[in-house]
């Protein structure tokens, strides 16, 4: 009878611990599957550089050094071609860079032409 008892005191605790469910992946808390799918496209320069950045839902924000993402990621660094952004100390990569990506004329825009 006290074992009962004990197996049944054990296997509560365990139910109210919350175990994860073996058969679903473990959460993302880091979102780093989404890194992927956001895309610098440039920065507006002046006393505090300004990043623009789109979501993978097509939302656009501008940010400055400082801020933070609704995905939790902290904004590092911005320059004129990259953006560096904070992800977390526990994830993998801890920090990830966007490369500025240019525009479907951005190549002919930027040579000159000859006189």
């Amino acid at each position: 009878m006290r074992t009962k008892r004990l197996l049944l005191a054990g296997l509560l605790c365990l139910l109210l611990s919350g175990m994860r469910d073996p058969f679903q992946p473990p959460p993302d808390t880091c979102q780093t599957a989404q890194l992927g799918n956001w895309h610098f496209h440039g920065a507006v320069t002046g006393d505090q550089p300004i990043g623009i950045l789109r979501d993978d839902t097509g939302r656009w924000y501008r940010l400055i050094a400082g801020e933070t993402l609704p995905t939790g990621w902290r904004v590092v660094a911005i320059h004129q071609d990259e953006m560096l952004i904070e992800i977390g100390e526990e994830c993998t990569p801890a920090q990830w860079r966007w490369q500025r990506e240019g525009t479907q004329h951005a190549k002919m825009d930027s040579e000159r032409d000859a006189l």
